[in-house]
């Protein structure tokens, strides 16, 4: 083998790398939800409990509309379960990522509906999440998050993460709730730098003179004082913000690394189809308890059963109704 070859291989290697870190993170959180044996019951939780109309102009149509977008999305991510072909699960990636997030935020918009805090805004829509997650509205197999200021993050919602390990590897084995915590910590810290990073660039387009130089430029490094200034305006880091850089990860360039990675495609869109599934229960869950079944399962109902038969239909059938 030759040194062209070989460069090659590495190079192959190396692009192959962040879709495999993925890959280990969003198995982490399948891992995660289905160590939680109380995931589905929702009675245990105060807030839902207590949930009611709080949209004193709510409007149901609004509701079903959103309800029947996040059901149609949801259908076309699973529509590659049918086709069970693993090039087709390799090539699909760069629209089953947006379908994942679009699904679950168009559920959660619904529901916001509901309590009269619906916005067209992703990141104030993801920030009320990050809010009820730390209000404990949540259960507590999606109820991790990270907050904090530069390198000072606390990481808060699990039960056995205190740290990460010297040997610390994004690409560990996850054989336990403890590997799977650790993969999500360090998920949540990439995340949060990400978002902080971005927010920087948003500061240097719009030349803000807080962060200028002696020469009155934008500066080139950041202190510690001026990161933080960026960090206390970051709400907490949540799973939504996890399926956010999902989405924004849908272009041709990232996709790429994604197809050249050696991954089990398959597992991948499934681990991520369960995610979709788990987050739009909890929604749809308390859009229930606050129009009441008889207006959710008129909704429901309405829909094309063909469609969602093996995700709205069977969260309703096998969990919804035994919550009531």
């Amino acid at each position: 083998m030759g040194l062209g070859s070989i460069k090659e291989i590495r190079d192959k290697h190396l692009k192959s790398i962040p879709s495999k870190v993925f890959f280990n993170h969003f198995y982490a959180i399948e891992y995660h939800i289905l160590s939680d044996s109380k995931r589905f019951n929702l009675k245990e939780i105060p807030y839902y409990n207590s949930l009611k109309i709080r949209n004193s102009n709510i409007n149901i149509e609004q509701v079903k509309k959103l309800l029947w977008n996040s059901w149609s999305t949801e259908y076309a991510y699973r529509i590659g379960e049918k086709i069970d072909n693993p090039e087709y699960y390799k090539f699909s990636l760069h629209w089953n990522f947006p379908q994942a997030y679009y699904s679950v935020y168009l559920s959660l918009t619904a529901f916001h509906e509901t309590q009269g805090t619906a916005n067209e805004q992703h990141e104030k829509s993801i920030k009320l999440f990050g809010n009820s997650i730390k209000d404990s509205h949540y259960p507590d197999a999606i109820s991790f998050y990270s907050s904090g200021l530069k390198n000072e993050f606390a990481f808060n919602g699990f039960k056995t993460f205190t740290g990460f390990p010297k040997d610390n590897s994004v690409l560990g084995k996850i054989e336990c709730l403890e590997d799977a915590e650790i993969q999500l910590a360090t998920f949540l810290k990439t995340t949060r730098r990400k978002n902080a990073e971005d927010k920087k660039d948003r500061l240097k387009r719009q030349n803000d003179k807080r962060f200028h130089n002696a020469k009155k430029e934008f500066r080139k490094s950041l202190s510690k004082s001026h990161w933080d200034m960026i960090y206390s305006t970051i709400p907490i880091t949540s799973i939504f913000n996890l399926l956010y850089r999902l989405r924004i990860k849908a272009n041709y360039r990232d996709i790429e690394s994604f197809i050249n990675a050696d991954i089990d495609f398959k597992k991948f869109h499934s681990s991520l189809g369960g995610l979709i599934y788990y987050l739009n229960f909890i929604h749809e869950a308390y859009i229930t308890k606050t129009i009441g079944i008889d207006n959710f399962e008129a909704i429901l109902t309405d829909f094309p059963s063909h469609l969602n038969k093996k995700t709205a239909i069977e969260r309703f059938e096998k969990h919804i109704k035994a919550l009531q």
